[in-house]
C-alpha cells in the first residue's frame, strides 16, 4: 500500500483544514478522491495565483517515509530517502520525532485505509480555484 501526503502550503495565508499535514493510506490518484470526498475541495486547487497550489502532494511507500522530512529525519547521503534518526543539521521542521510522537501532534491528520469508507473512494475531483490554460 502507498501513502499520500498533502502538505498545506498556506496559499492565500491560511490553512485549508485544521491540520497542515494530512496523510492518506492510498496511492496518490485515489487519495485525491478520498481527500475531496472528506474535505469538499480539490487538493490541487490554487486559491491564490501569487502563492501557488494549496498543497504539495507526494506519494511514498510508507508513512514513515512520507512524514520523514516533517519529523526531522536525516536525509540519506544519496538523497534517495530518509533514515529513521535525527538530522544533525538545522531542520526547518524542528527536532526529530518518532512516528508515534509525531502522529499525536495537533497539525497532523493520518487517515488509515481501515478508516476509509468505500464511498470515500468513489467519484471524481472537479477543477476548482484558478486554472491556467494554454
Amino acid at each position: 500500500m502507498a501513502w499520500t501526503q498533502f502538505w498545506d502550503m498556506h496559499s492565500g495565508g491560511d490553512l485549508k483544514e485544521k491540520q497542515a499535514q494530512i496523510y492518506i493510506e492510498a496511492p496518490e490518484a485515489q487519495a485525491k478522491v478520498i481527500f475531496y470526498n472528506r474535505f469538499g475541495h480539490n487538493p490541487e486547487r490554487v486559491s491564490c495565483t501569487c502563492c501557488g497550489p494549496d498543497y504539495s502532494i507526494s506519494e511514498s511507500k510508507t508513512l514513515k517515509q512520507a512524514s520523514a522530512f516533517q519529523r526531522g529525519c536525516k536525509t540519506k547521503k544519496d538523497r534517495s530517502g530518509y533514515l529513521e534518526k535525527p538530522d544533525t543539521h538545522d531542520n526547518i521542521c524542528g527536532k526529530y520525532r518518532a512516528i508515534e510522537q509525531y502522529s499525536k501532534e495537533p497539525d497532523v491528520l493520518i487517515i488509515y485505509a481501515k478508516d476509509i469508507k468505500p464511498s470515500d473512494r468513489k467519484g471524481e475531483v472537479p477543477e476548482q480555484g484558478y486554472v491556467w490554460k494554454d
